[in-house]
């Protein structure tokens, strides 16, 4: 656990005064001069708010690791001659602990950092709540503390998905997960893995307390924050908590609760219209996008995914064959596995259609301002949320007329039609399978696809140019190494089962 929390401990006070939020246009900056200490910092009200919009610059950093991931180990995706080693060994199922130069080792670190990160927010929000400031300002630090609360959940959540195996794996949800970090540890502080069942727990518990935080901003200042609106898509909010809920117990199979959390947000947030699908996603500085519940701002920020995917620059990954089945000629999405170049553009024929995950490609390569190039990739959207629903109402309450009205929502969208001209099987096993593909079809490359295959307990089948086309579940390649260094650092930690020397 040394590792981990140096992870932290070394970056915190330059990772908080970077932060930066476009929506306000201006960069959140404290004077140290006199604060060399962490508590220093987060014991002056400009330390502490920088420190929460650093938070989000830290989720910024690590969420599009878990798309990458999720995708290179999924079956949506072909490799090409770009791919670095890290990508080949994943998409390969070649990963072992030793390959610590390489990704995922940053998934990992940059999960943890997250996680050593709240845990200052919330050692310090509580002492900054005695210390007799405004109620704005009291105000701010319970909704930093309710985001801190969020965003270990998030990366708690994300960092089980990759190295343990799912929820339902056993029977009691008893098999090994990850650590549990709760309070600021110490450089020689090392925490042993904790079952899957008290990792999800201390999740459910911080959104729980997230929720409440919440809540009590709004009570005590109804004008200044929202409990049951979206005002600001790049901060978390308290539809984000629900958001996240209706994903963790999807996981967990508890179907009802599921449902009435998924609900919860499609009666809160509509879809974007058909006119703005595109935009959503290739020009994110002009529409974010109704749909949206927190999506993560990288203005004057970079990022892997959009090189990862961009055929203009040698894209490492492109969409399977498959893909291109799925969709009818009118389904809006089919655009967005098209990229059509530009006159300028070098590397590409101008008028030419490349094969290109389309979702993190800005709006226009020829755009001069390298600051507005950008892709603000997608935490949560409503979406989704019509997904979960479906799936959750058919595997608990069996409402398959439910399941039906939400597969016709998103569909109706996507084509351009009313939703009394979408057809939908009939019956729980038929629509199950509609979901399924329906949410490749939605949700495809935005870091879905390896997690529900493993929450279904199904067989990873694959079409595209890996050496690997089957892996059978239950299968320990279905999870990652915990990689050397950590293992070596920390004796407490045990390595997934099939890795290394246990």
């Amino acid at each position: 656990m040394k590792n981990i929390v140096k992870y932290i401990l070394v970056a915190v006070m330059a990772t908080v005064l970077l932060s930066c939020e476009r929506m306000e246009k201006k960069l959140l900056t404290v004077d140290v001069l006199g604060k060399n200490t962490i508590a220093g910092f987060m014991l002056e009200y400009d330390g502490y708010v920088s420190a929460g919009e650093g938070l989000h610059a830290e989720i910024r950093t690590f969420y599009p690791t878990y798309i990458k991931y999720a995708e290179i180990a999924g079956d949506l995706l072909n490799i090409t001659a770009n791919a670095d080693e890290g990508d080949q060994l994943l998409f390969n199922y070649q990963m072992e602990q030793q390959h610590i130069a390489t990704y995922p080792r940053n998934y990992w670190a940059n999960g943890w950092s997250i996680v050593t990160q709240v845990t200052y927010l919330l050692e310090y929000g509580p002492r900054n709540l005695e210390q007799g400031w405004s109620a704005a300002e009291n105000n701010m630090v319970k909704k930093i503390m309710a985001q801190a609360h969020f965003a270990r959940a998030l990366a708690m959540f994300e960092i089980c998905c990759a190295y343990a195996q799912p929820y339902n794996y056993t029977d009691d949800h008893s098999h090994i997960g990850i650590p549990i970090l709760t309070h600021v540890a110490s450089f020689e502080e090392v925490l042993p893995r904790q079952s899957v069942k008290e990792v999800y727990n201390q999740i459910l518990d911080d959104l729980d307390k997230a929720m409440d935080l919440f809540k009590t901003v709004a009570k005590d200042n109804p004008t200044g924050a929202q409990v049951d609106a979206i005002t600001d898509p790049y901060h978390i909010s308290y539809i984000a908590c629900e958001a996240l809920l209706a994903r963790v117990y999807l996981f967990m199979e508890r179907w009802d609760d599921a449902a009435k959390m998924a609900q919860s947000v499609i009666g809160k947030v509509p879809l974007t219209p058909r006119s703005q699908y595109i935009d959503m996603y290739r020009n994110s500085q002009a529409v974010p996008g109704k749909e949206t519940i927190f999506r993560l701002n990288h203005f004057d920020a970079s990022t892997t995914l959009s090189s990862f995917f961009d055929p203009v620059r040698g894209a490492k990954f492109e969409p399977t064959e498959m893909m291109y089945t799925l969709y009818p000629d009118d389904d809006i999405r089919k655009q967005l596995l098209t990229y059509i170049p530009q006159d300028g553009e070098e590397g590409i024929m101008p008028g030419s259609k490349p094969k290109a995950v389309c979702k993190y490609l800005w709006w226009k390569q020829g755009i001069s301002d390298e600051m507005a190039r950008v892709h603000d990739n997608f935490v949560f959207r409503v979406s989704e949320m019509y997904l979960i629903h479906a799936e959750a109402v058919l595997q608990g309450s069996g409402d398959t007329a439910g399941a039906a009205a939400d597969l016709k929502a998103l569909i109706a969208r996507a084509r351009g039609v009313a939703e009394s001209a979408v057809t939908v099987p009939s019956g729980k096993d038929a629509l199950l399978e509609a979901v399924k593909t329906e949410r490749v079809k939605e949700l495809c490359y935005e870091g879905h696809r390896i997690f529900d295959i493993t929450r279904r307990k199904e067989d990873l089948v694959r079409t595209n140019n890996s050496s690997v086309k089957l892996v059978k579940y239950p299968n320990y390649r279905f999870v990652l190494p915990i990689d050397q260094m950590e293992m070596q650092s920390n004796e407490n930690m045990i390595q997934n089962e099939g890795y290394g020397v246990q």
